[in-house]
C-alpha cells in the first residue's frame, strides 16, 4: 500500500512539475505594446486609444511580445462587456514578433470592451479595456 501512495505522490509532483514550467514559460512572456487601434500599416498600429466612435465598424488589438518561445500560440480575447465575442489564436514565432487581430464592430455596440492574451489554457497574461461610444 505504501508503494502505491509513494507512487501516485511521485506521479502528481511530476505532473505539476511540467504545469509549472509551462506557465514559467508563458508568464516569462513580455508585452512591451498592447494597444487597441483603428489600424494597422506596416506592421504598426495606428490610430492607438482607450475611447472610440461607434462609427469604427473595425478595431485592431497589437501586441509586441518578447522573451518568446519559439511556436508559442498565444489568444486574443475579444469581451463586449462580459461576453465573450470572438477568440482568435496567434502563433508566435520568434523570441521578438509583433501580431494582431481585428473584431469587426457593430455599431450598437457601444459600452466597455477588454481584449485579454491568454495562453491555450486560459492562463491570462495581460488584459486591456476599451470604450466605444456614439
Amino acid at each position: 500500500m505504501k508503494k502505491v501512495t509513494l507512487f501516485f505522490i511521485i506521479f502528481l509532483f511530476s505532473l505539476l512539475s511540467l504545469v509549472s514550467a509551462e506557465e514559467k514559460v508563458m508568464t516569462n512572456l513580455k508585452f512591451s505594446e498592447f494597444v487597441i487601434a483603428t489600424g494597422v500599416e506596416d506592421r504598426a498600429p495606428q490610430n492607438t486609444a482607450d475611447i472610440f466612435s461607434s462609427s469604427h465598424d473595425k478595431l485592431y488589438a497589437f501586441c509586441r511580445v518578447s522573451n518568446a518561445q519559439e511556436n508559442t500560440t498565444i489568444l486574443h480575447q475579444w469581451y463586449y462587456g462580459n461576453k465573450l465575442m470572438a477568440s482568435v489564436p496567434l502563433l508566435i514565432k520568434s523570441a521578438s514578433w509583433r501580431t494582431y487581430s481585428s473584431k469587426k464592430i457593430s455599431p450598437a455596440w457601444v459600452g466597455e470592451w477588454r481584449v485579454d492574451i491568454t495562453t491555450e489554457d486560459g492562463l491570462l497574461l495581460e488584459s486591456l479595456t476599451f470604450y466605444i461610444e456614439k
